[in-house]
């Protein structure tokens, strides 16, 4: 059964794992953002992975995104 997980920093539905431990112990996993591109550990604490105790300087909305200019384009 999967769950869906919500983005710790623009709180957007679209999480998928992106790595497991690769001994197989399920340690730890790599989520990652596929709306702002955020990544991060199933290890990280909870300052980084709790929305709430987050530093609010750090946390994305839908409209933050929308208007952040885009990458320069590669040559």
């Amino acid at each position: 059964m999967e769950t869906t997980m919500k983005c710790v920093r623009c709180l957007e539905g679209t999480v998928t794992v992106v790595a497991h431990a690769p001994d197989g112990s399920g340690a730890w996993e790599i989520y990652r953002c596929e709306r702002c591109n955020y990544a991060w550990r199933s290890t990280e604490p909870p300052n980084i992975t709790d929305p709430a105790l987050r530093d609010p300087f750090f946390q994305l909305s839908g409209r933050d995104l929308d208007e952040l200019s885009s990458p320069l384009p590669l040559p």
